[in-house]
């Protein structure tokens, strides 16, 4: 049934007739006819809402005034489902369940880590942070809970308790991380043997790298907290060292070492881990250059790892002695702007991959031009002061040239001679300029594989960027850095929910690629934002409701097959 105005003309007046109608089949035809008619529309004033209200009780849903319907709070929603999805996908609740639950426990572990470690992918922060993202957003467990803060009473903060989250709620964190942490070698396994299974995947091949994290600046020296080579650049702050293999794009494991520890010393551990936990002995290690050593290459071939490594360019007599044996009627070209060519020295069985980009060789020689250009000017002023009579020692003119050759590598491409009292020449290095052009543009590999082409290892060199992008969503995105806490175990668990974080991150990552490649995983993460839960006073009574999110959150939610929008239990 249906109403329907009806225009009514009578001599020179015109009415509106408002009647109710239904629809019905006569003969297989679609027919309509009148129930009821209620009359003139400018008559009916009030008396239509005094019918609707008492046709209400006998409605199926109750008909609510619009203005008995208040909303109390408006929440984001859309990454928490998200992370929700993705958290249920890779089965993580059931890996945290059985390796994470104790009979000492009175709450359920799997639960608060959802909150860390969705809070970690969405919204990184301290714990005050994560209380006031619970604040904005809705956090809720499997069973439709909502989670929330749990704050201290304003007048209990002070400049000495600054703390301002109940103990009680604290406590059940750190409980957590605590948990976590004990069960972190069963939880990376099960995790990888699932989404191995999950995504079909064929893993033979591993990457390898490090990166390293800081604290907070009154954070004091410990086992792990060490002053070391800042990757962040802040030397004065102590940090430590995580180095993160992954395999197909996901983080398989981590391991974190003292701040102080050089990076080829850590290759020992990871591969020691790789075979006892995984099983992976017939693969590749992939890395960079700073954990080549004839150590780590000794131990790669004992234990019958397959290596690609990176070379150091300038400085190592390996990287020139490759680079002197190129031939240029040897180039395989390997896409529009990248070629290589195999080099094998008559007294090593290693196979080197040089490759030439010319994308890097133009940023390579602007930067050199650029520095040339500098270092002649600095240069410049040297030979004015000496023509002027103003600098006349030998010693204060050497030691002036050498500052000036330092500052922007000129040292590469210039020389210089002084001759006596107020005497100076300064000359382009040709034997220099040479030797630094020869390596503008190029990078070398090196392995021990047979089996693998020149192309092949270029493309897995390059795949080395998803582990240096890992490292930038650990820090950035994910918000790894800086470290607040002081206890070392709280610190390798707080690095651990990141890492959870990202595995989740790299999962969504490798579904969008095959289905809205044109979507970054933060981009999906950002856009589901839109989808938002309101909840609503109706009469007395709370009812939720969700909104369906902008364009390309539906995308997002149809490419990963999510259909309920809606909390758990609702």
């Amino acid at each position: 049934m249906f109403p329907r105005v009806t225009t009514v003309k009578q001599g020179k007046n015109t009415y509106q007739y408002l009647r109710i109608l239904e629809s019905y089949r006569h003969e297989g035809r679609c027919r309509q006819r009148v129930v009821a008619n209620l009359g003139r529309v400018d008559l009916l004033d009030n008396k239509l809402d005094r019918l609707v209200n008492s046709l209400g009780k006998y409605c199926k849903n109750k008909l609510v005034a619009p203005d008995k319907i208040e909303c109390k709070e408006a929440l984001i929603w859309g990454s928490v489902l998200l992370a929700r999805h993705l958290w249920e996908q890779v089965n993580l609740a059931e890996i945290l369940k059985k390796h994470c639950q104790s009979h000492r426990q009175k709450f359920e572990v799997a639960e608060t880590a959802f909150v860390l470690i969705a809070n970690r992918l969405c919204e990184p922060g301290s714990e005050h942070g994560l209380a006031r993202w619970l604040e904005h957003t809705f956090v809720c467990d499997s069973r439709g809970r909502r989670w929330q803060p749990q704050w201290l009473a304003a007048e209990r903060i002070t400049q000495q308790q600054r703390v301002k989250v109940e103990h009680q709620q604290l406590n059940r964190w750190y409980r957590t991380l605590d948990a976590l942490l004990a069960a972190k070698e069963k939880i990376e396994e099960a995790l990888y043997l699932h989404v191995r299974n999950l995504f079909n995947l064929k893993v033979d091949m591993v990457f390898y790298d490090l990166t390293s994290t800081y604290f907070c600046r009154k954070s004091p020296k410990g086992q792990l907290r060490r002053h070391g080579v800042s990757k962040d650049k802040k030397p004065r702050q102590v940090q430590v060292v995580v180095g993160v293999v992954m395999a197909n794009g996901f983080p398989i494991a981590h391991h974190v070492f003292a701040g102080n520890t050089a990076d080829k010393s850590t290759l020992q551990k990871v591969i020691a881990d790789l075979d006892i936990r995984f099983g992976l002995r017939r693969v590749i290690v992939v890395s960079d250059r700073g954990l080549v050593s004839e150590q780590n290459v000794d131990l790669l071939s004992r234990q019958q790892f397959g290596y690609l490594l990176g070379v150091k360019g300038r400085r190592c007599d390996e990287a020139s002695e490759v680079l002197k044996a190129l031939s240029e009627d040897r180039w395989q070209q390997v896409d529009p702007y990248n070629r290589v060519q195999e080099i094998c020295l008559s007294d090593s069985k290693t196979r080197y991959f040089v490759i030439d980009s010319t994308e890097r060789r133009g940023y390579e020689e602007s930067m050199r031009q650029r520095s040339m250009e500098r270092t002649q000017e600095q240069l410049q002023k040297i030979v004015a002061a000496v023509e002027s009579g103003r600098l006349k020692d030998p010693v204060n003119i050497g030691a002036r040239a050498s500052r000036a050759l330092s500052k922007n590598r000129g040292h590469r491409y210039y020389s210089w001679q002084v001759a006596g009292p107020g005497q100076f020449h300064f000359y382009e290095d040709q034997k220099k300029l040479a030797a630094e052009m020869l390596h503008e543009g190029k990078y070398i590999l090196k392995s021990n594989d047979n089996d693998l082409t020149a192309v092949e290892a270029v493309a897995c060199y390059k795949e080395l960027n998803t582990v240096e992008q890992g490292f930038r969503d650990l820090k950035d995105v994910i918000d790894m850095r800086p470290v607040y806490h002081k206890r070392d175990e709280r610190i390798e668990a707080h690095i651990f929910v990141a890492s959870l974080a990202l595995f989740l991150k790299r999962t969504l990552e490798y579904q969008l690629s095959s289905r809205l490649p044109e979507l970054s995983a933060t981009d999906a993460l950002g856009a589901v934002q839109s989808i938002g839960l309101a909840e609503l006073d109706v009469a007395g009574q709370t009812r939720r409701l969700v909104s369906g999110g902008g364009r390309d959150a539906r995308r997002i939610l149809a490419a990963l097959g999510i259909k309920e929008i809606n909390p758990p239990g609702h």
